[in-house]
């Protein structure tokens, strides 16, 4: 079951990825964080990256406790997010909201901490945290 998780996360990372490839002159080159936080810290912000999507795939692969689609939103845009960093050292991001340019990657990750938290709230684990 979980291959069919991870194929979603390839096809959204390929997509980026592929769509990355037509721009020739990015809007935006991000060398940080969302928003260019701690640009100057290319190789801290790479090797963060590279942890955090490992940990994403093997909570997908093994997990028993995770909402899949949720965490396969977010890891394909994981994905292609770290491999601009280590690759290009820097993400291309394309499209514009106000003053801020995100990329589908960015999209893919907000979708998917959305269907995690919904779910979260739905079967009362965050009601209970706050009871404490």
């Amino acid at each position: 079951m979980s291959w069919t998780y991870l194929m979603l996360s390839a096809a959204i990372a390929g997509l980026d990825e592929a769509v990355k490839k037509r721009i020739p002159d990015p809007p935006v080159k991000n060398t940080g964080f969302a928003m260019n936080r701690m640009g100057r810290h290319q190789g801290f912000v790479a090797v963060v990256s590279v942890v955090m999507t490992a940990g994403c795939m093997a909570e997908l692969i093994f997990g028993k406790y995770a909402d899949k689609l949720g965490l396969s939103l977010v890891l394909g845009g994981a994905l292609s997010n770290t491999y601009d960093r280590v690759v290009r050292k820097y993400v291309v991001d394309y499209l514009p909201a106000g003053r801020v340019y995100y990329n589908l990657s960015d999209v893919a990750i907000f979708a998917g901490f959305a269907v995690l938290i919904m779910k979260a709230f739905s079967e009362g684990e965050l009601g209970e945290t706050w009871e404490r």
